[in-house]
């Protein structure tokens, strides 16, 4: 682990899988661009999945499902949604009453019966979105 000056303080860098990541120094994220705009705030788990006891089994049985067949990840519950962080940030899960939504990037258009969305976030990059029913 390397640190490197970032602005007014020392930020870590820290190397995945060939990558050059930073390390917010506040929440301790981690971003492939130095002073990635964020936000630190947290809220608790539970707090998405109140009222949403379908969502909330959707979520443990994909979380139990990746840990075990991809590999380890964290859960890191913002206020907006809840991520996946394995290696990298790579998913993102939206509760919602009866279903949870699904957000991922690809480096290439998708089409499937199961998107609702497949959006381009730059000329190399894709947001997949899907309902887990």
């Amino acid at each position: 682990m390397q640190k490197i000056s970032c602005g007014w303080q020392l930020c870590k860098v820290i190397t995945y899988i060939g990558k050059r990541m930073w390390t917010c120094p506040q929440c301790g994220r981690i971003f492939e661009k130095a002073n990635q705009p964020h936000s630190c705030k947290r809220v608790p788990l539970e707090q998405h999945f109140k009222d949403k006891q379908k969502a909330k089994t959707l979520f443990d049985y994909l979380f139990m499902r990746i840990n075990s067949g991809i590999g380890e990840c964290q859960i890191i519950s913002l206020p907006c949604c809840v991520h996946l962080f394995g290696r990298y940030d790579f998913l993102a899960a939206l509760p919602k009453k009866d279903r949870l939504e699904i957000r991922f990037t690809s480096d290439r258009e998708m089409d499937h019966p199961g998107f609702h969305h497949c959006v381009p976030m730059s000329a190399r990059v894709f947001k997949i979105c899907l309902d887990v029913l």
